[in-house]
């Protein structure tokens, strides 16, 4: 594959995987309207890792420190409710747990269904409308300080089990869920984060197999886009913690409204 195609799909990956826009949206419209080819298994594994090292960086502190505290208390099962009072990084282990089940069992019963999705690009127009209309909801959503809860984490997770399908944002959809819950925004936007990482990180390990044993390496290539790819999902997961935080969530309604009709015409 050429370099600037590289470039584009990076691009393409790094700004869509965090921003409320649908990574997997955009990767339909960007092969079915620019007539750019899948990049292939290998490609997609390191781009998926550089977007997935991009959050990495940006929350590695939090990360350790429930690392810690999930391996220091992981045997007192009896004693979970307890420690999840006292200990709120070993709390949020739980949580990002529950949230993953959803999203789990969609990812392994349906995954050829959701291959499929992707070509049809009515339906990635109509994912899109549905994700623009949510995010322009927002603007009505309060900022209240109620806490993570297990129930709450666990319907996050079936937002985000839904956002499987091509053109429903994964970032978009989790944070407006929390949100609509009355979680503070900036607990909402770092719980949405942390959440999507094991499941990329599975995502990336389960593909890398197929990587590994089926093609060969172009290191320049995939050096290339893994780079862009971290580096356009870094400023993206900034930009988007500021937008969240100063509660313009529903701004990229509009982008995804019109990419949506834009995606249906040319359907």
């Amino acid at each position: 594959m050429e370099y600037l195609k590289i470039i584009i799909l990076a691009i393409i990956q790094g700004l869509t995987e965090f921003l409320p826009v649908s990574s997997s949206g955009h990767l339909a419209l960007a092969e079915y309207l620019l007539g750019i080819e899948s990049p292939g298994v290998t490609l997609e594994v390191f781009l998926h890792f550089g977007t997935f090292l991009s959050v990495l960086v940006i929350f590695w502190k939090d990360i350790v420190k429930i690392l810690i505290a999930v391996f220091g208390n992981f045997w007192k099962v009896w004693k979970y409710p307890t420690v999840m009072k006292v200990n709120e990084d070993f709390a949020m282990g739980v949580y990002i747990a529950l949230s993953m089940i959803p999203a789990g069992i969609v990812g392994l019963l349906f995954e050829e269904q959701i291959d499929g999705m992707f070509d049809n690009i009515v339906l990635v127009g109509v994912a899109l409308l549905v994700t623009g209309t949510v995010l322009f909801l927002t603007q009505w959503a309060q900022n209240e300080r109620r806490p993570v809860t297990g129930w709450r984490a666990f319907l996050m997770g079936v937002i985000q089990a839904i956002a499987i399908i091509p053109g429903i944002s994964r970032s978009g959809s989790t944070v407006s869920m929390g949100m609509f819950l009355g979680m503070p925004r900036e607990k909402v936007a770092k719980f949405s984060f942390l959440m999507a990482l094991p499941l990329i990180f599975g995502a990336t390990i389960m593909k890398a197999k197929d990587a590994f044993a089926a093609e060969g390496f172009v290191w320049s290539g995939i050096i290339i886009g893994t780079v862009t790819a971290f580096l356009f999902g870094y400023f993206a997961v900034k930009w988007l913690l500021r937008a969240i935080i100063k509660g313009r969530l529903y701004i990229f309604g509009f982008y995804c409204l019109a990419l949506g009709f834009l995606a249906i015409i040319f359907g």
